[in-house]
């Protein structure tokens, strides 16, 4: 179970992420995100831990050739998580991450990704990053263009029926991770 140090960490891992999503501008493509931790040195006393995001690459016709938009292609990744290319992308990143720092441990996925909202009878352009936790924890970033702070929602007990349609293919993208890290075939 994740302390409510790491919630809090991976809450700034996520406001990173949308900096960094800000100075790329608006209509960035979809971009998923691995997120894990490592052990921070510091040289003190208590142990820290340190939470990064990795982009996990999509092909380039991903997400237009999917008419169902993004829950498909969260639901058809983490389907064929097992499977070339996706996997060679996976086996990659967890290489690296581990050749860096051996007791590393996954933590998360997002998604960013820009959307419209109707505010005031006016259509908004909203950047959005969902994520999910290894406890299930569900994690809501909003930013409306033009705002300087985006909105951050953590819900502990996400209610599967008012979560968003990011919900599900994330959940299945840690349960399919787990498995391809394990050895196992999804």
């Amino acid at each position: 179970m994740l302390s409510f140090t790491a919630v809090h960490t991976l809450t700034g891992c996520l406001l990173v992420a949308d900096a960094e999503a800000d100075a790329l501008g608006w209509g960035t493509p979809v971009t998923l995100l691995l997120i894990h931790d490592r052990p921070h040195l510091t040289g003190g006393p208590m142990p820290l831990r340190e939470m990064r995001s990795v982009e996990f690459p999509l092909r380039r016709g991903d997400v237009l050739a999917d008419p169902a938009g993004i829950p498909a292609l969260l639901d058809r990744v983490a389907a064929h998580l097992h499977q070339r290319p996706y996997l060679s992308a996976l086996d990659t990143i967890l290489g690296v991450v581990r050749w860096s720092a051996p007791d590393a441990e996954l933590r998360a996925w997002a998604i960013c990704y820009t959307d419209s909202l109707t505010i005031g009878g006016q259509p908004r352009q909203v950047r959005r990053i969902d994520a999910v936790d290894t406890d299930g924890r569900l994690y809501q970033l909003t930013r409306l263009r033009g705002e300087d702070h985006p909105l951050l929602a953590v819900d502990d007990t996400p209610d599967p029926d008012g979560a968003p349609a990011t919900y599900p293919g994330l959940s299945a993208l840690l349960a399919a991770t787990a498995r391809v890290a394990d050895g196992g075939a999804a």
